[in-house]
């Protein structure tokens, strides 16, 4: 009976290597998913020139992000997949970082490692309430085994190596949404074609930001849970804060959109920052009063006075103010009165005058600038 032991042992001995050469290449795990979750790995794998490379890597991790983790990827840089398959330099920083030079198993990973990838840098491996993640992105299926000894993790995202993602946060901007037309209903912001997470905006609020890449944007609001059906072109700048303001009256077909980039740089000590916007269809121009004196003249309704686009930034003293909406030089004829508005030093408030002549509101939105800019720069 030992002897009968001691035979199967040493059949299975001789068995689990020729197992281990029996398994698929780790191109062909990615190529033959069932979910067909790795097209553009392996195209961005071709296009670099490593088909061969990852073919004969022996006794490493390979991070395999899925397509939707590609697609969301290319938003964020501000790319097309074209674009990047084109730029075979970073294409091949990128995938290298995903590659660690080591084997490791879901076992090896639940303490947290540091591991080195191909590309020189590392990863960082947690397990934080069950989520395993690679440098915060969550690996969603773990120990796909592939022939040389190679295991596979399925990612949610796209590893940047920091040199790369350094220069992805230099080149951000942000925009929110102000709705600011009366007859129209709640509103979708599309970016370049994809729906953002500025959803369901309704008449008289400012969304919050969300971070886009900076350069030529095509911008397009539409009926929430609808296809917009026209887009807006228009360039916003590395470290911008823009608000897109939906104005006008759509059943008087003056329906439009501004563009309005607020200054978010310091304020000095004491002080807060407005931008103020005239945006009450069919108004004439208007001044802006503090406590009685004019802080702005004649702004004018978007369009209507040539270069005078209805917004304009002041710095102002911090304090409890009396703020209102007059007709342009006349005092007397008050559109908006707002006693008791009060502004803290260091905050930028986006001030609007909104509506209609008949039904005029104030929205007043306070951000905290320092706040602002110190999650930027974490980003």
């Amino acid at each position: 009976m030992r002897k009968f032991f001691l035979l199967i042992i040493a059949l299975l001995a001789l068995a689990v290597p020729a197992l281990a050469q029996d398994r698929p290449s780790v191109v062909d795990v990615l190529a033959n998913d069932a979910g067909g979750r790795f097209t553009t790995l392996l195209a961005a794998v071709e296009a670099a020139g490593l088909v061969d490379a990852v073919s004969e890597a022996e006794g490493v991790t390979l991070l395999a992000p899925t397509n939707e983790a590609f697609d969301a990827a290319l938003a964020y840089l501000g790319l097309t997949a074209e674009e990047l398959l084109a730029d075979t330099e970073t294409l091949t920083q990128v995938l290298l970082y995903h590659v660690v030079d080591t084997r490791l198993q879901l076992r090896d990973l639940t303490a947290g490692p540091e591991a080195t990838t191909l590309q020189g840098e590392t990863v960082q491996f947690a397990l934080d309430a069950g989520i395993l993640s690679a440098n915060g992105i969550t690996i969603s299926d773990v120990d796909n085994l592939a022939s040389n000894n190679v295991v596979v993790h399925v990612l949610e995202g796209v590893l940047l190596p920091p040199s790369i993602a350094e220069a992805v946060a230099a080149n951000r901007a942000h925009i929110r949404v102000a709705h600011l037309s009366p007859d129209a209903g709640p509103v979708d912001i599309y970016l370049n074609g994809a729906l953002t997470d500025l959803q369901g905006v309704t008449f008289s609020t400012v969304s919050g930001w969300i971070e886009i890449p900076a350069g030529s944007q095509q911008i397009a609001i539409a009926p929430a849970g609808e296809e917009p059906s026209g887009t807006i072109t228009t360039r916003v700048e590395a470290g911008t804060w823009v608000t897109v303001a939906a104005i006008g009256v759509v059943g008087a077909d003056n329906f439009d959109v501004a563009f309005l980039a607020e200054d978010y740089s310091p304020v000095a000590a004491g002080q807060a920052r407005v931008s103020i916007f005239h945006a009450i269809t069919f108004a004439p121009a208007v001044d802006i009063n503090v406590n009685g004196s004019p802080l702005v003249i004649n702004l004018g309704y978007p369009g209507t006075q040539g270069d005078n686009d209805g917004f304009a930034i002041r710095d102002v003293p911090a304090g409890t103010v009396d703020l209102s909406v007059t007709v342009f030089g006349n005092a007397e004829a008050v559109i908006l009165d707002a006693p008791g508005t009060q502004f803290v030093a260091g905050n930028n408030y986006l001030i609007i005058a909104a509506g209609t002549p008949t039904n005029p509101q104030a929205l007043v939105v306070a951000t905290n600038i320092a706040a602002v800019a110190g999650e930027a720069a974490a980003e």
